[in-house]
This record gives C-alpha cells, sequence and structure tokens, in this order.
C-alpha cells in the first residue's frame, strides 16, 4: 500500500512541473504579443510629424515624392507617413531670409604689407577699368518642390547666377558710375537681369534685394581714385557754398531795393504833396498878384523872410576889419557846439 502512494507522488511531480512551465511560457508569449503590439503602435505613430507655420514639407516613400501637383507639398500642420526607413520627410523653410555674395570680403592686411592682388576677382568695366566688387543677393523659397527637386544645389546656382549678372552689368557702366557716381542704377541693372535669369531657369526661389557691400579699385589705383573723390568733394563743397552765397547776396539786394524803392515811393508822394501845395497857392495867389503885383510881392517877400528867421539858429557879427566894416551872419542850421574858428566869428 505504501509501496504504490509513493508511486503516485513520484508521477504527480513531473506533471505539475510540465503545468507550471506551461503556464509560464504561455504567459511569457502572451506579454511579448503585447509588448509586439505596443512596439508596432509606437512605430506607426513615429511616422506622425508636424510641419511649422514657416515651413512646407514633402515625403520621400522609398525615394520617391508622395502625391502628385499640389497634394506633394505638406502645409503647416500635422501629418503622418509611413515611418522609417520606408519613408523620409524633408523641410523646406520658405520664410527665412537667406543670403548668398559673390566672393568673400578682403580680410584687412597692415598697413605696411604689400597689397595681395587676385586679379580673378575684379570686374571690367565700360571703359576699361578694374573694381573689385563685393555683391549680396537676398533671397526666399517661393516653390520649395522646384528647389528641392528640380536642381541639385539651389543656392549654387543662385551664387552663379549672380556673379555672372554682376559681370555683364558692371561691364555695361564706366568706372566713376559704378564705383560712386551712379551705383543705384548699377544696383536696379544687376536685380533685373537675376530676376528675369531666375524665372527663366525656374529655380523657385524669389529675389528679395540685391545689396552692394564693398567696391573699390585695384591697390596700385587707390590713391589716384581717392584724389579725384577728394577733387569732386572739394568741388561739390565749393558750388554750395557758392550757391548759399549767392542766394544770400540775392535775398539782401532784394531787401535793399525793396527798402530803396519803398524809399522812392515816399519821396514821391510827399513831393507830389508839396507840389500840388505849392500849386494850389499859386493859384489861390495868382489873381491877386495880377491885380496888385507890387504889394502882392512885398507880402510874398515879408513872407519868406519870416519863415527863414524862424530857422535862423544863431546870429553873429565878424569883428570889423581894417576899413571898419562889420558883418551880420545869421546860422540858418543846426545849433553849432562852437563857432567856426577859420572866421574867428563871435556869438554875440
Amino acid at each position: 500500500m505504501s509501496e504504490t502512494t509513493s508511486e503516485n507522488q513520484s508521477t504527480q511531480a513531473p506533471e505539475s512541473g510540465i503545468h507550471a512551465l506551461v503556464e509560464a511560457l504561455d504567459i511569457s508569449f502572451r506579454l511579448l504579443r503585447w509588448a509586439l503590439v505596443g512596439l508596432c503602435a509606437v512605430y506607426l505613430l513615429s511616422g506622425l510629424f508636424v510641419v511649422r507655420q514657416h515651413e512646407r514639407a514633402f515625403v520621400l516613400v522609398l525615394g520617391r515624392v508622395q502625391g502628385i501637383g499640389e497634394e506633394r507639398i505638406k502645409l503647416p500642420g500635422l501629418h503622418w507617413t509611413l515611418p522609417r526607413p520606408f519613408a523620409e520627410i524633408r523641410r523646406v523653410d520658405t520664410e527665412r531670409l537667406r543670403v548668398v555674395q559673390t566672393v568673400e570680403a578682403p580680410a584687412p592686411t597692415a598697413p605696411d604689407a604689400p597689397p595681395s592682388i587676385s586679379w580673378d576677382e575684379y570686374l571690367l568695366t565700360a571703359d576699361a577699368n578694374l573694381v573689385r566688387g563685393v555683391w549680396a543677393l537676398r533671397y526666399t523659397v517661393q516653390d520649395p518642390a522646384a528647389w528641392s527637386f528640380d536642381h541639385v544645389d539651389g543656392e549654387q546656382i543662385l551664387k552663379n547666377e549672380l556673379s555672372h549678372a554682376v559681370i555683364r552689368t558692371t561691364a555695361r557702366f564706366a568706372v566713376d558710375a559704378v564705383l560712386r557716381m551712379d551705383v543705384d542704377s548699377v544696383r536696379a541693372a544687376i536685380e533685373e537681369t537675376l530676376r528675369r535669369r531666375v524665372a527663366d531657369i525656374g529655380l523657385g526661389a524669389r529675389i528679395e534685394r540685391v545689396d552692394l557691400l564693398s567696391m573699390m579699385p585695384p591697390p596700385p589705383t587707390s590713391m589716384a581714385f581717392d584724389a579725384v573723390i577728394q577733387s569732386e568733394q572739394d568741388q561739390s563743397r565749393l558750388i554750395s557754398e557758392a550757391r548759399a552765397y549767392a542766394a544770400r547776396v540775392e535775398k539782401e539786394t532784394a531787401g535793399e531795393v525793396a527798402r530803396r524803392l519803398a524809399e522812392a515811393e515816399a519821396y514821391r508822394t510827399r513831393l507830389v504833396a508839396e507840389v500840388s501845395a505849392e500849386a494850389a497857392y499859386f493859384a489861390a495867389v495868382q489873381p491877386q498878384y495880377a491885380l496888385q503885383p507890387k504889394v502882392v510881392a512885398q507880402t510874398l517877400h515879408q513872407e519868406t523872410l519870416r519863415r527863414a528867421l524862424k530857422r535862423v539858429a544863431g546870429v553873429y557879427y565878424v569883428k570889423p576889419s581894417a576899413d571898419g566894416k562889420q558883418e551880420l551872419r545869421l546860422w540858418l542850421g543846426p545849433r553849432p557846439s562852437m563857432p567856426p574858428q577859420s572866421k574867428r566869428e563871435e556869438r554875440r
């Protein structure tokens, strides 16, 4: 009886171990399955991407752009695509202002160092002079698809086209115009040439502005150009001073003319009034003079003497001369500070 019991116990022990192993494997497989499901979900969710407001995006599935026409461009917002390595997201910043320039600006050198000249960087003007100009181009991406896929390196193409436009345009202007006298016209011509060229090749960029960073002649001739510029500045200064002087003199002359005209007009008015008064007086006296000429003449003589004596400022007697005669003199002007010594007059 005891032997049978021990045999049953030995048989149940392996069965219980196998059962526990099976349950453990089942739990492990379930956990693994859920883990795989979670990983798949995470993998699929990794295909979500956000296009920012200033961006446009393209989805490349196995190296080819997904979508047709305008559907290829992903506008700002949330989007989903197949995760890597099946798909790739290519973003294009369409609002960022980008800058390219023709050549690097020349580095400063020591004052006593010999000039380093690279003639490949110089431009030929219409009058067979050389200048070194550094131009910069500011642009934005207008067509993301053309910019990203129709050309290999759009920025390098823009730089090359800018250099070509600068070379062609500079050759149409004289050196004085390029250096200082007509820089705005040169800049506008380069910008217009570049706009047409970019539109012709369909680069997908929008030209915002072309700017001149620096413009200089070759170092061996810089002193001569500086002397010409200084002379022109002196000429402009002298012309400005002359114009200011002419304007001031003209204004002063106009004021003097106006003053003299006013004085002449006042004198004319006064003279006309005096002559009119004299004419009226003559017209009143003339009939009386026709009747009694001697009486009227004597009366007028006395009246004239009376008016003259009212203006007497002093009465002077001159000392008797050798013949014993003495003179009476009347001072009709303003009263003098002292009698004239040359005449040895004494006021009485």
